[in-house]
């Protein structure tokens, strides 16, 4: 396996003529951003000065509409070009170093229909996102790795009857998609026990009422998994099997590195985690330059601390067979 610092050696000439192209950026970005600002502010100040002239007010708004547009046809093609050409040429070779056998494709990822059925979510997706499909082997599993952003609309009707709609992210992160390379009979999920916490013993009532389809709530006898967990399963058989004490000691300790909102379904022979991430995932700053070695060392490091789940959770040990 090659060192970071070999991998940064040979990528140096490739970030050296990416670098032009983030100057160019950081140069329309300030010449678009001024043309945007300065009439912007001389509309708003004009139209205090007019006590609050309406008029003033409109034409500002169809301004920053308009410098928005303008904006991301100038400068942000220029940046979004960058980080296309930067992702291509440094995140198949942060892979390679990691594993041979895994591929990065920029403008892929993990299609909604997929998310819709790994029943990780009871809301399905208005507006779907995903990119940056990570796809093949980590040792003997295969899997597939991606962003997404899910959003529901919400419409809201206020006193006088006027209806507002807005979009509400409700799973902004990473996706994994494993081989657990055994075949599942039924459906186990893991979801963070978060209404335990709030309501106690009674909310034991409700998660009885409100499993996935088909699905029983499952207690297990490990009392610290069971704080901080709520398990559904169509077989309860089969749920015990797969949760032994030891996969539990890996999920609390996945839990503990990734945060507390991890949720996990085991069904159809794979293991799917959602986990929640804000921060941009390989994502080149436009802010520091091309050839700044920090920002290699950062996406390699995320890179290995998301594939490590697979070690994590030793899916790459082949305890069963599939039938």
């Amino acid at each position: 396996m090659k060192s970071t610092d070999q991998i940064l050696s040979a990528l140096l000439p490739t970030l050296e003529e990416l670098e032009p192209d983030r100057l160019l950026y950081q140069r329309q970005s300030k010449i678009y951003l001024s043309v945007l600002l300065i009439p912007l502010a001389a509309l708003v100040i004009a139209a205090f000065a007019l006590q609050a002239n309406v008029g003033l007010f409109i034409a500002a708004g169809i301004w920053l509409v308009i410098g928005i547009i303008l904006y991301q046809m100038k400068a942000g093609k220029i940046g979004g070009r960058y980080k296309a050409n930067y992702k291509s040429a440094v995140i198949p070779r942060l892979l390679q170093s990691i594993d041979h056998q895994l591929s990065h494709s920029a403008d892929k990822g993990i299609p909604s229909g997929t998310f819709v059925e790994s029943e990780l979510f009871r809301t399905r997706p208005d507006r779907y996102s995903t990119e940056d499909l990570i796809e093949g082997h980590y040792g003997k599993t295969f899997l597939q790795l991606a962003e997404v952003n899910a959003q529901q609309r919400e419409t809201t009707t206020d006193s006088k009857g006027r209806t507002q709609t807005r979009y509400v992210t409700f799973f902004d992160g990473l996706f994994l998609i494993a081989d657990f390379h055994k075949h599942f009979h039924g459906r186990t999920f893991i979801f963070p026990d978060k209404a335990e916490k709030t309501f106690g013993g009674l909310a034991r009532f409700f998660q009885k009422a409100g499993g996935r389809r088909e699905t029983d709530l499952i207690q297990l006898e490990d009392p610290e998994f069971e704080h901080r967990f709520k398990v559904y399963a169509t077989d309860e058989v089969e749920a015990r099997y797969v949760l032994s004490t030891s996969m539990m000691r890996r999920i609390l300790d996945m839990q503990a590195r990734f945060g507390k909102d991890v949720r996990i379904a085991f069904k159809e022979s794979c293991l799917i985690l959602a986990v929640p991430h804000r921060k941009p995932f390989l994502e080149p700053s436009t802010s520091i330059p091309a050839t700044n070695p920090e920002q290699i060392r950062q996406m390699l490091n995320d890179l290995r601390f998301f594939l490590e789940t697979i070690e994590e959770l030793d899916l790459n040990t082949r305890i069963w067979t599939k039938e």
